[in-house]
């Protein structure tokens, strides 16, 4: 029994690593760290806050298939993962269509206002970004919607593993679900410490005017991949 829980111990914490590299945990973070300055410590709080949800919805949801039994557990989770997957990923589209060409628009208008008044283009340009911005990271409000809807989708790949070590007895399974949650976290974490750092250094002329647009349109992508992942 102990070599069984150490192994769904390490297999826990194995899917929780490659599952939390994938793009769509932590590059949307990334990018709007970017844009809206966002310290580095705002940053790892709204990753971290993610995290958390993500693990203690995907353990919540094995929890409760490992209480239907395993004639009704493993389709209703795949059917319960590709759900939320898709809704994740169609909110994910909105969400960056809506920030892009928002934010786009917005700053275009600034631009075109301040060579009206005759002003200089580069103070038109930190103006027309830097406003609606502020607004949102005021109130939380572009980071606290990817908090919610990257968080509320469960990792499908975890379902069996929670299954079989609840199996084996409720030490295993709290192990098991223990080691999820931390490797998620730190390495959602770990992660966006370094592509911050790394998009942080780059310099890109066509950035400074265009990156609300650009990054709103990866993290539309993102979405539209997984919604065609689960279709």
């Amino acid at each position: 029994m102990a070599s069984t829980a150490v192994l769904l111990f390490l297999s826990s914490c194995s899917t929780a690593v490659i599952h939390a590299l994938i793009p769509d945990h932590w590059l949307p973070f990334v990018l709007l760290a970017r844009l809206e300055r966002w310290s580095g410590r705002r940053t790892m709080m709204m990753v971290g806050i993610t995290g958390l949800i993500h693990a203690a919805v995907s353990v919540a949801v094995g929890a409760g298939l490992a209480v239907l039994g395993a004639s009704s557990a493993r389709g209703l989770a795949y059917r319960l993962g590709a759900s939320l997957e898709l809704i994740g990923g169609a909110l994910l589209v909105l969400f960056g269509l809506t920030y892009g060409l928002w934010a786009h628009f917005r700053e275009a208008r600034a631009h075109r206002q301040a060579s009206a008044d005759g002003s200089r283009a580069q103070g038109s340009t930190v103006h027309g970004h830097g406003h609606l911005l502020s607004r949102l990271s005021r109130g939380y409000l572009s980071g606290g919607t990817l908090v919610a809807i990257i968080g509320v989708s469960p990792c499908v790949l975890l379902q069996p593993i929670l299954f079989a070590a609840a199996s084996e007895g409720l030490l295993p399974a709290i192990l098991s679900a223990a080691g999820f949650t931390l490797c998620t976290i730190s390495t959602m974490l770990a992660v966006t410490i370094l592509a911050t750092r790394g998009i942080r250094g780059l310099h890109l002329s066509f950035f400074r005017r265009y990156g609300d647009l650009v990054s709103g349109l990866v993290i539309a992508a993102i979405g539209i991949v997984l919604v065609f992942k689960e279709l």
